[in-house]
């Protein structure tokens, strides 16, 4: 018989970690005052990361949050292509995209971010949705699995792949709710009980030992 087991992917929680006030001078940077929303996205520059439902999902964000801001992080081709919708669309003003970042300085945007948007039509895990909510910030992504797995109502929120009308609906909602701080504790909460470096080795180790066992009887 197979013995299999799945093992998540944990992240760096003392890097990607809230902070009591969010980082005013940085999000000046983007035109963000304390009321301004900032909504981050990140991950790689390519069709699958779901960045142009994104960029369609901002008119609608924008009529109900006219001061957000929108800051995209990551490499990748496409970086010309949602310059130039963003343009078609009349939301360049509200629009970042910033392709080279060290660590320190993606932690720093993850905790001074309102919302988190993760957009992507497919991910074996995705690891970008527990950096914000082990850095206190809650996230919107699609609502299928493995994301699911990771992130339900009570720490962020969920609307259907591809669609910018119930993207923008998540985060209009989101954005406008008043159990912003609990959903930010319980992401907090939810990485550090499952989702760390130190579940992942405990975890090997046991795969490691019931192997060894196993070849021994």
């Amino acid at each position: 018989d197979w013995d299999c087991e799945v093992i998540y992917w944990g992240v760096d929680t003392e890097m990607f970690t809230p902070c009591e006030i969010r980082n005013k001078s940085f999000r000046n940077r983007f035109g963000c005052s304390d009321k301004d929303m900032l909504l981050l996205a990140v991950g790689r520059l390519v069709a699958r990361k779901g960045y142009m439902t994104l960029l369609r999902a901002m008119p609608d964000i924008l009529s109900e949050n006219p001061q957000a801001k929108l800051v995209i992080v990551g490499r990748g081709h496409m970086k010309s292509s949602l310059e130039k919708q963003a343009k078609k669309l009349a939301i360049s003003d509200s629009i970042f995209i910033q392709s080279s970042l060290s660590f320190d300085e993606l932690a720093q945007h993850f905790r001074s971010a309102d919302l988190v948007v993760y957009p992507s039509y497919y991910e074996g895990q995705g690891l970008i949705p527990l950096e914000s909510l082990a850095s206190g910030t809650p996230v919107a992504t699609v609502n299928q699995e493995p994301l699911t797995e990771m992130v339900d109502s009570t720490v962020g929120g969920l609307f259907e792949r591809g669609n910018p009308n119930d993207l923008a609906r998540c985060v209009n909602e989101m954005l406008s709710a008043s159990d912003t701080e609990d959903k930010a504790n319980l992401g907090r909460e939810r990485v550090l009980s499952k989702y760390t470096y130190e579940h992942n080795a405990s975890d090997y180790e046991g795969v490691f030992k019931r192997a060894i066992s196993k070849q021994k009887s």
